[in-house]
């Protein structure tokens, strides 16, 4: 009976460690990628004045396409908006109308790719 209550006991503390670690890790892994989560943020805020700026809408199905370097050229965002660190971003945006005009940003970084990016 003793032996059973023991067992009991370490794998209760096995899992708890367990969750511990794990969501540190998580935590440790968000605030890694808070940073190129703004990057992100700003890129679609920067695209949204584009497009606003140039009336840039797209129509029926058609999906637009706007690259970094076209918001940078323009002066529409700032090559330094595009770092973390030391880690400079490009990427693109694409705009496209469902119901409300969508945007769905994409930048690949040395530490780091927005899922979907392709290039």
């Amino acid at each position: 009976m003793k032996k059973s209550n023991l067992l009991f006991v370490v794998w209760g503390i096995i899992v708890i460690v367990l969750v511990g670690l794990l969501t540190t890790m998580g935590f440790m892994l968000k605030g890694k990628n808070e940073k190129y989560e703004l990057v992100e943020k700003r890129l679609k805020e920067a695209t949204s004045s584009y497009v606003d700026h140039n009336f840039l809408y797209p129509e029926g199905d058609e999906k637009l396409k706007i690259l970094t370097k076209d918001l940078v050229s323009s002066g529409f965002l700032k090559q330094d908006e595009l770092k973390v660190d030391k880690d400079v971003c490009v990427g693109y945006v694409t705009l496209y109308k469902d119901m409300v005009y969508e945007y769905d940003v994409f930048i690949k970084c040395n530490n780091y790719t927005t899922k979907g990016y392709q290039k």
